[in-house]
C-alpha cells in the first residue's frame, strides 16, 4: 500500500521534473526527497502569481487579424447583404407582467461592464507606420465621456401595428452601417426596442424609463472582441451591475488577453 500511494504521488509529479532524474537516484528515499524539491519549487512558484503588465497597446492577435481582413476585403462591397457578418447579437425579451426594468440602470450598468472588461473598448485598426494591425485599449473615461455618454444604448419605440414586423426591425439594426466603428473602440452597442401605444403621447417619466412585458434589450458586440465563451461572462456582470446600481468589481492585477 505504501508503494502504491508513492506511485500515486510520483505519477502527480512527473511531469515537474524529468524523468532521467529518478534514474540518478537509485533508492526510495532519493525519489522521495526528490519528489518533495519538486513540490517545494512549486510552492515557491506559487508564492508569486502572474500580474498584468498593464500594455495597452500591441499588435492584434491572430484571430482579431482574421476577422478583420475578412470583414474589410470579403464583406465591405455594396453587393453584401449583410453589413455586419461578424456581429454576435444577444436578445432578450422581458416575461416578467410584474417585475420592471430600469432604462437608466440598465444604461449605467452597461457602462460598468464596459469599464470591466477592457476588450468591450478596444480599437483595432491599422497602423499607416508598419501596416500592422493593431489593437489599442482605450480609457474608459474616453469611451464614456460626456460627448459619448448617449452611445452605446439606443432606445426604439415599437408601435403596435409594427409588432408582427419585430424581426425587420432587428434585422435593420444589425445591418447599420454604423453599427460598429472598430477605429474608435466601439465595438458593443444595446438596444432596447420598447413596445409603445401611439396615444400614450402624454407619459410620466419613472413609467417612461421602465421596461415592461414583451420588450426587448438586444445587445450587439463584434466578433473581434467577443465570442461565444465571452456570452456567460457578459451576462453575469450586466444583472450584477444592475442590481447593485454601482460599477462592478475591477481588478487592474488581473491578466487579460
Amino acid at each position: 500500500q505504501e508503494q502504491s500511494s508513492f506511485l500515486d504521488d510520483l505519477e502527480q509529479k512527473q511531469n515537474s521534473f524529468s524523468i532521467s532524474n529518478l534514474f540518478q537516484h537509485p533508492t526510495i528515499i532519493h525519489h522521495a526527497q526528490l519528489i518533495q524539491q519538486s513540490i517545494n519549487t512549486i510552492h515557491t512558484l506559487n508564492d508569486y502569481p502572474w500580474s498584468s503588465l498593464h500594455i495597452v497597446l500591441a499588435r492584434a492577435s491572430f484571430a482579431q487579424q482574421r476577422i478583420y481582413l475578412d470583414e474589410q476585403i470579403r464583406f465591405s462591397s455594396n453587393k453584401t447583404t449583410m453589413r455586419n457578418m461578424y456581429v454576435i447579437p444577444l436578445l432578450y425579451r422581458i416575461s416578467s407582467m410584474n417585475d420592471h426594468i430600469s432604462i437608466t440602470r440598465l444604461h449605467h450598468a452597461f457602462q460598468s461592464v464596459i469599464t470591466k472588461h477592457n476588450i468591450l473598448r478596444t480599437a483595432l485598426y491599422i497602423d499607416d507606420t508598419n501596416g500592422n494591425i493593431i489593437q489599442h485599449c482605450l480609457d474608459a473615461n474616453i469611451i464614456l465621456n460626456e460627448d459619448m455618454k448617449s452611445y452605446g444604448l439606443t432606445i426604439i419605440n415599437i408601435h403596435n401595428d409594427e409588432h408582427d414586423h419585430m424581426d425587420e426591425v432587428i434585422v435593420e439594426i444589425l445591418n447599420q452601417a454604423d453599427l460598429f466603428d472598430l477605429s474608435v473602440g466601439r465595438a458593443v452597442r444595446c438596444h432596447i426596442l420598447r413596445h409603445y401605444p401611439p396615444s400614450q403621447d402624454s407619459i410620466s417619466y419613472e413609467n417612461d424609463d421602465l421596461l415592461t412585458e414583451n420588450d426587448h434589450i438586444l445587445i450587439s458586440i463584434h466578433h473581434a472582441m467577443f465570442d461565444g465563451a465571452s456570452t456567460s461572462i457578459f451576462i453575469r456582470d450586466l444583472p450584477l451591475a444592475y442590481q447593485s446600481d454601482d460599477s462592478v468589481s475591477t481588478d487592474d492585477k488581473l491578466l487579460n488577453y
